[in-house]
């Protein structure tokens, strides 16, 4: 909070020269190029550029609270005070540009930092990320929790049921108007937990709520680490403890790695900025000093965009363009809670807008691409072009209903490894992994939606593509090059 903030610590530098800077990320791509395994670890500085607030930058949130906190003192203001208001105001003044307008959290899109990590990762040329961000942008980038990235301080869009453990992949923000240490959301509609009968949304009077208590039965809020207590939000508050979900899996892909870049952190937040240095190798990308910059083995003075640039140029890579991203648990605008507020209802349908949007873009360019191609084509091609076909087959059941095959084909599914599948939330379960060719799947049903999938390569990274299944024909198919 404000007490993390000070004139020293807002200061923001940059490296000494452009050729510095070079130097610098030629070292970078060339330690990524030598990892095995690379986890990026991030911070409030990944966000900046797409008009997210940080927290200690020279305009960040707690910086901000400390000034005001100097300027309340008025005429009670020591020598000391005073010099440090005017050092945090100096600073603001010379602050670096990072996105021309602030917007609401739910509004914000992923940042060239946050497609360049998605892009290595599909790559194979880094593996996982571990962020302090709620914003949920991550998702947006298309990458998928707890396979790709885990949220250390939770994520706008997950609802965490606290028996069964699942994560429900929401297209609205799931925190409420609650206490600040309640994170009561609702009851798992997969195992049935609901709040105890105590519930009501406000604490025992006297009870302690933060980290030293015992949660639930101390003081009858949902805490971060309650059991069988319902659904909750992931957010983590001051003076409460991580869910241990997030903590492990920060702590079993940073004792992995051969490398960790740190983006857009000060790393003020000691009791988790350990994770980066259980790593072989650590790099720090930040503006502002952190207490690590001796310990790591690059410090590189600059924001997380102009670096994530300089490294996908030295790779030879471009960002992979920004996915459509379909909320694997989104529930209809007229469905959602009645608890949720007017603007997280306006931010989930402009959501749904957007991904429209995509979704007529998508099949514009697949259509266009289509008609130049035929299938024959396709499985005529040499394997290096690695085109695979996409699609369902379908008749109708005896009972009215349709029976579909979903398929992934072609002499490309040769170089996959895998595919993933996600269904309508109807099937239980709705997430499947196919691993052996051919990959196909039969399922029965009554309904048709879109089908995300991700065609992971033998070679490493993956494919993402979605699939519309479709009634109208016996057959009907897409052509995808991976």
């Amino acid at each position: 909070m404000a007490s993390t903030v000070d004139a020293k610590r807002v200061q923001e530098y940059s490296e000494s020269s452009d050729e510095a800077l070079e130097n610098k990320l030629d070292q970078l791509a060339a330690m990524v190029r030598r990892s095995k395994y690379t986890v990026f670890y991030t911070g409030a500085g990944m966000s900046t550029s797409a008009g997210v607030g940080d927290y200690r930058g020279p305009s960040g949130a707690w910086t901000q609270r400390r000034i005001k906190e100097l300027q309340r003192l008025g005429s009670t203001a020591s020598a000391a005070d005073t010099a440090e208001l005017q050092k945090l105001l100096a600073e603001q003044k010379k602050e670096q540009r990072k996105a021309a307008t602030k917007v609401p959290i739910t509004d914000a899109q992923p940042t060239l930092s946050h497609m360049m990590q998605s892009t290595l990762i599909r790559e194979g040329l880094a593996h996982f990320v571990v962020t302090t961000n709620l914003d949920g942008i991550y998702r947006k980038a298309g990458l998928q929790a707890h396979d790709d990235v885990c949220f250390l301080h939770g994520d706008v869009y997950t609802e965490r049921c606290t028996a069964c453990g699942y994560d429900f992949e929401r297209n609205w923000h799931v925190r409420g108007e609650v206490h600040v240490h309640d994170h009561h959301v609702g009851t798992c509609s997969r195992c049935g937990s609901k709040p105890p009968q105590a519930y009501s949304g406000r604490p025992k009077a006297g009870a302690k709520t933060g980290a030293d208590a015992e949660g639930f039965k101390d003081n009858n809020l949902v805490g971060t680490r309650d059991a069988n207590v319902g659904t909750k939000d992931t957010h983590i508050n001051f003076g409460e403890c991580l869910d241990e979900i997030d903590w492990n899996e920060a702590d079993k892909h940073c004792k992995k790695a051969d490398l960790c870049i740190v983006m857009g952190t000060s790393m003020s937040l000691r009791h988790i900025t350990h994770f980066p240095f259980l790593a072989k190798k650590t790099v720090i990308v930040n503006l502002q000093k952190t207490p690590d910059d001796e310990k790591c083995h690059l410090r590189i003075w600059a924001q997380c965009d102009p670096v994530s640039a300089g490294l996908l140029a030295r790779l030879s890579l471009e960002p992979m363009p920004v996915p459509r991203w379909m909320p694997r648990d989104a529930l209809p605008l007229s469905d959602l809670p009645a608890n949720v507020c007017q603007q997280y209802r306006d931010a989930a349908e402009k959501l749904e807008r957007l991904a429209a949007r995509q979704t007529e873009e998508a099949v514009a360019n697949l259509t266009d691409k289509a008609s130049r191609l035929s299938v024959r084509e396709a499985q005529s091609q040499s394997p290096q072009t690695s085109v695979v076909i996409v699609g369902n087959a379908h008749h109708v059941a005896d009972d009215g209903s349709h029976a579909w095959r979903l398929y992934v084909a072609g002499n490309g599914a040769e170089h996959l490894s895998s595919v993933e599948v996600w269904l309508h939330d109807t099937f239980k379960p709705n997430h499947r992994r196919l691993e052996t060719i051919p990959f196909q799947l039969e399922c029965k049903g009554w309904g048709t939606f879109e089908i995300p999938l991700r065609l992971h390569k033998k070679t490493g990274g993956y494919t993402d593509t979605t699939w519309f299944l479709q009634f109208d024909n016996d057959d009907k198919h897409k052509l995808l090059e991976l």
